[in-house]
């Protein structure tokens, strides 16, 4: 009776819950059905503006085009193949790989691999045999010589009021699904009088593609069945051209080379805007230097420290940290190759080989530490590349670990190499610590130094990678620096007067410099991307057809080797 009185219970209670209703149910709103929009049938439109430099199309008040920006991932910083030849730039956008692949590295098309590396309208074709592809350009020789595999294909003998027309009329086509277009007429202005906004005839070329991309862009959406169709627009250009920049807009990198400088805008309703800028180059590095150079002591311009030396040896077991800022400067022949100029050290002899010290110096177009004792023989550890004229920071540390002694290289903060060098014991030999010349740089033209350095530091510690890496592109060394207190000396040599590099530790032990010097103003870029590296920030031609297939959703075989990468960005709707 008390197990059927406990149930009659429970029931009532479920009872009464369901007349009382679901306090968690959802309120009743009005809510959009999205699922539709995985059914819009992916879209095209590609358009090609040769030789709009991105840096003019941002300044040449190009409405319809800043308009795209709204929902795009876009750049005006995008970098094209430095070749600068329109035969290339339409292979790299139209194959989705570099030169070194595709072969087209003559105007002509002559001695091309296309045929192993075809347009990737081919890619497209073989998965959507259905597939509507439409290509019109402008130049005959890119329709005629490049496009493959597509239902359509016209030119307009540099007809780009034509060629808009044709792609209007394309857009009018229910079937259409990729429209490629190519206009000519920004790179005439350019190559008749100037590749830059400030030239008028320039401008207005690049003004009136705006108004075509404005025009067919209308066309684009007055389109029947436009709601359920899901287009990706990508306006481009394939390179850029010839213009002298002013000094202060000249970084020295790959991104100050007009002729590469294009614009990229992958466009889509559903984008939110991603806007690629103008990559980090390196640190603007100012100020006033000596530059150290000469191949006799009577022409040299050297340093050194005589009294209280003892102070920086580096001894058989001292943990030490030796790191200063370098900018090569040319040989004699023009180029930024040396054999083994001191910068600093302390090895004064004429035969290295035979004797005990040691000395950071260049080694052809990289640097390294010569070390060694009279009787363990002599050796080099070599860092890093450095010869491109800008400022680098480099760095050796003398380490002790497992009964060991050590020494590691770092360039500009990265780690280069580590060596042993516990065999060849005390690199003391009681000569001055030196900047610059010693008697041992005078066999040959490239054996004596030209170059400005700064910012030298020694520490009596072994500083960790974290550390080294954290503070190598500082102008000056900051108090708040957590190796402060290890300093056994720091040089600025930004002192801008004077006889001497003032040490601004606790020690005191200026360098003394000798020989006709001056104190030369420098505004410089310190610890810069490498080429690459900015390349791969910044949209590149090869991105496209990556881009297209990832679009229709074509994944992207491994056999068709293609050198670009897709750029993605956020959804203003889905």
């Amino acid at each position: 009776m008390k197990k059927l009185r406990w149930l009659t219970i429970i029931i009532g209670v479920l009872c009464v819950a369901c007349n009382k209703g679901y306090d968690r149910m959802l309120e009743n709103r009005e809510y959009e059905d999205t699922t539709g929009v995985t059914g819009r049938q992916p879209k095209i439109l590609f358009l090609v503006v040769d030789g709009a430099r991105g840096e003019s199309v941002r300044n040449a008040q190009a409405t319809h085009l800043q308009m795209l920006g709204d929902n795009a991932i876009y750049s005006w910083n995008s970098l094209s193949d430095t070749l600068n030849l329109n035969a290339t730039a339409w292979a790299d956008l139209l194959t989705g790989v570099r030169k070194e692949k595709h072969g087209v590295v003559k105007s002509d098309f002559s001695d091309n691999r296309l045929s192993q590396y075809p347009v990737f309208f081919k890619y497209i074709k073989a998965r959507m045999p259905a597939f509507r592809i439409a290509a019109y350009s402008a130049s005959d020789s890119l329709g005629k010589m490049l496009i493959t595999d597509a239902d359509v294909n016209r030119t307009f003998s540099n007809d780009d009021d034509a060629t808009e027309l044709a792609i209007i009329d394309e857009l009018k086509v229910d079937t259409a699904g990729l429209i490629f277009g190519q206009f000519s007429q920004v790179a005439t202005a350019g190559k008749t009088y100037g590749y830059d906004v400030s030239v008028p005839e320039y401008k207005a070329a690049i003004q009136r593609v705006d108004d075509y991309v404005g025009n067919i862009m209308n066309a684009l959406k007055q389109r029947k069945n436009y709601a359920h169709e899901n287009w990706l627009v990508i306006v481009t250009s394939g390179n850029g051209g010839p213009h002298e920049l002013k000094p202060e807009d000249d970084d020295g990198t790959i991104l100050s080379n007009p002729k590469i400088n294009t614009f990229t805008i992958f466009y889509s309703p559903r984008y939110m805007p991603n806007f690629i800028d103008r990559p980090y180059t390196g640190n603007r590095y100012t100020g006033k230097s000596v530059r150290l150079y000469g191949k006799t002591a009577a022409t040299a311009v050297y340093a050194d420290i005589n009294e209280g030396k003892e102070d920086l040896n580096l001894g058989k077991t001292n943990q030490i940290t030796i790191a200063l800022k370098i900018r090569k400067n040319k040989t004699v022949y023009g180029d930024y190759s040396y054999t083994y100029p001191n910068i600093i050290g302390n090895n004064l002899s004429n035969d290295w080989w035979k004797n005990t010290g040691w000395s950071m110096s260049l080694e052809t177009n990289a640097w390294g530490v010569h070390y060694g004792q009279n009787g363990a023989g002599f050796n080099m550890v070599t860092g890093a590349n450095i010869s491109d004229g800008k400022w680098h920071d480099l760095t050796a540390v003398f380490l002790n670990r497992d009964n060991k002694r050590f020494i590691r290289l770092f360039t500009d903060g990265n780690f280069n190499t580590e060596q042993e060098i516990t065999s060849y014991g005390n690199f003391d030999n009681g000569s001055p610590v030196t900047l610059g010349w010693v008697p041992a740089n005078v066999v040959d033209d490239n054996r004596w130094l030209n170059a400005n350095v700064t910012e030298i530091r020694f520490w009596r510690a072994a500083l960790p990678d974290s550390v080294i890496k954290a503070y190598v592109c500082a102008e000056e060394l900051p108090s708040s620096h957590p190796y402060r207190d290890y300093l056994i000396g720091y040089w600025p040599c930004r002192d801008g007067f004077g006889g001497v590099f003032k040490d601004q530790s606790e020690y005191r032990h200026d360098f003394v410099i000798h020989g006709a010097h001056q104190w030369d103003d420098f505004n410089d870029l310190m610890c810069p991307s490498t080429a690459t590296n900015l390349a791969q920030l910044v949209p590149q031609p090869v991105d496209v057809a990556r881009q297209v297939l990832n679009w229709l959703q074509i994944a992207a075989d491994t056999k068709w080797q293609m050198d670009g990468r897709v750029w993605v960005t956020s959804y203003a709707s889905l």
